[in-house]
């Protein structure tokens, strides 16, 4: 039977998903597959086919219960034997599922990475007929991606133990780089790569300057009633963000709760149901809220912090319209809120001294490895909570932890490399700087996330973003006088300073003598160093301007920006909103 045949008897469809017979061919063949596509456009499919195909067993590598349960239940309904084996299930429950796998019963097998560490499921992997490996989020096997898991790691010696006649990785969200790392850590020779379908056409993308948490509060009130009780999805950066949000949005009489890991297991389900089942409008959410979670008809998912990213921005902004239907993907954004994120990169990389207190802690007392309020504790000048964790998760990953019974057991000695918990971070930060470009850009918003992806297809320009349909307005005189002096600022200092000192010296407010004789010292000074800083983010989103790579960029100008400053260009780029005149004190 060939594909077509199969996926009517199979699964009742008469067609296949644009994408997805090039990665099923691709997968029947036997040839190691790399599939991107965007969230919606069936990746499941492109392993579930080909596991019903070849009468064996597929195994499929999930981060995500919820999903398991979903796919598990959907394949049940249409009488293909199918299971997964979670922590959540009873001793009983699971010896009988892996007596299924065992003994060839299940077509497809669901699993998170954990559970390659159970001698009992390798055992019973082993003694199956495996046909398939589907590793899904596999973008999660790389250190360039977005959402790193160390037990992600341990998949590349499965493949090799195993050695399944068919490996397929899949994710929604992968740039090149992160493909290349996903190809080799799995050992992939001669894959087939495929990348589809990051374009959206119903999604329009669209950035709104903003103030503080106020700010934010009344624009998305207003963004909210303006769609008169449709489903919205609000991404905050923080839990603290997000009940405040959530307050701003119930004291305008929305149906909203917010949603992250600091509430209960319980309350969280009963949150998720809600917004699922159309009792509530908005949910407020950290990004622990949307994995695995299907509901079309979102018709807004809007961004009010800036994310990390923009793997994780696009992944959220495509909850939005699944159904097929206009969708509006909107960030809010703030220049604090770099500085924000920055912070939670700085208090999320460990030191080597914090990760030497914490293996030594946890190896002094085998508590401290399964509660880590007693671990932060325990380590010597209260480091923040973000810190304590990432380094419990770089030690476990290096292999100075091992995780036992819900906790984890300090298990050798030996080289702590702590300059790979400094390259995550350098990683990290990069990836912050691309997302600020997207918020600064005066190009296509579309073209610009494709471009990082590096998928081809689309416009050059889409006509369906803010900026394409002309929401970014003409520059004003003075904002072009603004944007020379700037420009010529950054030519006359070669590239050898950073944004703050180039926004210092505009705004007037930079101290150091050397930089008296510039003619642009205090250009901008009425406006200030913040829209002075702004400036120099915008230049950088429009090209005009570029920063070097590292902790501490440089800021140069570019041959774009030369020609604006010439004169031979027009400069287009969304200029700062003018600060507000100060107000001057009365005298008493």
């Amino acid at each position: 039977m060939d594909a077509l045949g199969a996926l009517h008897d199979a699964f009742g469809l008469a067609e296949f998903r644009p994408g997805q017979r090039e990665v099923i061919d691709a997968v029947l063949a036997g040839r190691p597959t790399v599939a991107v596509m965007p969230t919606g456009a069936g990746k499941s499919l492109c392993y579930q086919l080909p596991a019903v195909m070849t009468g064996g067993t597929g195994l499929v590598v999930s981060p995500l219960i919820a999903l398991m349960k979903d796919q598990v239940d959907a394949l049940a309904a249409r009488g293909i034997p199918a299971a997964a084996i979670t922590s959540g299930l009873t001793p009983d429950e699971q010896a009988a599922r892996l007596d299924d796998l065992a003994r060839g019963r299940l077509r497809l097998c669901y699993v998170a990475p954990e559970r390659f560490k159970s001698p009992r499921f390798e055992a019973a992997l082993a003694a199956c007929r495996l046909d398939l490996l589907a590793i899904d989020e596999a973008h999660c096997i790389s250190e360039w991606g977005h959402d790193f898991r160390p037990d992600y790691l341990r998949l590349g010696d499965v493949v090799a133990r195993h050695r399944p006649p068919r490996l397929v990785a899949l994710t929604a969200t992968a740039t090149p780089e992160v493909r290349r790392d996903v190809i080799a850590k799995l050992g992939m020779t001669d894959p087939a790569v495929f990348v589809r379908g990051f374009d959206r056409p119903n999604l329009r993308l669209a950035v709104q300057r903003a103030g503080g948490a106020r700010d934010k509060g009344a624009r998305l009130s207003r963004l909210v009633r303006e769609r008169r009780g449709q489903p919205v999805l609000v991404y905050a950066a923080t839990r603290k963000n997000a009940e405040a949000y959530a307050d701003a949005l119930l004291a305008a009489k929305v149906r909203v709760r917010p949603y992250h890991a600091g509430l209960a297991d319980e309350v969280r389900a009963a949150v998720q149901d809600a917004f699922m089942g159309g009792t509530l409008d908005v949910i407020v959410a950290t990004n622990a809220f949307g994995m695995g979670v299907d509901k079309r008809d979102v018709r807004a998912v809007i961004h009010a912090d800036l994310p990390r990213s923009p793997e994780a921005y696009y992944q959220e902004a495509g909850r939005a319209g699944r159904d097929g239907l206009p969708a509006d993907c909107i960030l809010l954004f703030n220049h604090s809120d770099v500085k924000m994120q920055e912070f939670l990169i700085d208090t999320g990389t460990p030191t080597l001294e914090l990760l030497r207190a914490v293996w030594r802690a946890i190896r002094s007392d085998p508590r401290c490895g399964a509660d880590e309020r007693r671990l932060r504790r325990a380590l010597p000048g209260d480091p923040p909570d973000m810190a304590v964790s990432s380094a419990v998760r770089f030690l476990a990953r290096s292999g100075f932890l091992d995780e036992r019974d819900g906790g984890y057991e300090a298990v050798h000695g030996g080289r702590i490399d702590a300059e790979a918990a400094a390259a995550r971070a350098d990683i990290e930060r990069a990836k912050l700087r691309a997302m600020v470009g997207y918020a600064y850009t005066s190009a296509c918003r579309r073209r610009t996330i494709l471009d990082y992806f590096g998928d081809d297809e689309g416009p050059a320009r889409c006509g369906a973003c803010d900026v394409c349909d002309g929401a970014a307005e003409p520059l004003a005189a003075s904002a072009r006088e603004h944007v020379r002096a700037a420009l010529s600022l950054a030519a006359s200092l070669g590239g050898r300073f950073g944004r703050t000192r180039i926004a210092a010296i505009l705004s007037g407010e930079e101290e150091d003598r050397r930089f008296d004789e510039l003619v642009e010292r205090g250009a901008l000074r009425r406006e200030g160093k913040d829209y002075a800083r702004d400036l120099v983010r915008a230049l950088e989103g429009a090209g005009l301007v570029a920063a070097s790579p590292g902790e501490y960029p440089t800021v140069s100008i570019t041959p774009a920006g030369r020609r604006v400053l010439a004169g031979a260009e027009e400069p287009r780029l969304a200029a700062p909103a003018a600060a507000p005149p100060r107000k001057r004190r009365r005298r008493a």
